[in-house]
């Protein structure tokens, strides 16, 4: 049988030692640590690492691909559209193969919407290499009409171009961005003689 003075300890809810000696010694001692297993915290650093490793040496895909315009060929037309066959340059300016399986852009020229295609074509640029994207663009009638009459206003200068649109990879979720400009000048070559 319990003392008078212990049991009134135990009973006690302002008492420090309530519950017993051990339940004292962990309100004295603080909160317990959380149990650690060193797999798990290996497995974690090392995951970190790999991830800054690979962020590290990762190139943003804007400097590793660059998108030109080479050619543009008139198509069968319509009243109402025009079609044209478009060549798109590929630079890839990295180590690696760059696999493309499908492209869509819009060409505007001099500021004005002109065109626009999509392509399944796929391509795989070398790297270190280029290659060239053959793409069917639609464009309207009205946008050629706006085409010649900027062209009466430009008089001796070239026309400005800008191409915008992604290229699709086959092993990536994510598409990959262009949106590149430039001049074409129709300005005919001087005779030196």
């Amino acid at each position: 049988m319990r003392s008078e003075p212990s049991r009134r300890l135990n009973e006690n809810p302002s008492s420090p030692v309530q519950g017993g000696p051990s339940r004292a010694m962990e309100r004295l001692a603080g909160p317990r640590p959380a149990a650690r297993h060193p797999r798990t915290h290996s497995a974690l650093l090392l995951s970190l690492l790999l991830l800054l490793s690979a962020c590290a040496g990762m190139q943003p895909q804007s400097e590793r691909t660059k998108v030109t315009l080479s050619d543009i060929h008139p198509l069968a037309s319509t009243l109402v559209e025009q079609r044209y066959l478009v060549k798109l340059r590929l630079q890839n300016r990295s180590r690696q193969p760059l696999e493309i399986n499908g492209a869509s852009f819009d060409l505007d020229l001099n500021g004005k919407a002109f065109a626009s295609g999509v392509s399944n074509q796929a391509v795989t640029v070398e790297p270190f290499g280029e290659a060239l994207l053959e793409i069917k663009v639609s464009g309207s009638l009205f946008g050629v009409i706006r085409q010649v009459q900027s062209l009466q206003k430009l008089e001796d200068k070239p026309f400005q171009y800008r191409i915008s649109g992604s290229l699709s990879r086959p092993n990536s979720l994510f598409n990959l961005p262009f949106n590149e400009s430039g001049e074409i000048d129709l300005r005919l070559p001087v005779n030196p003689y």
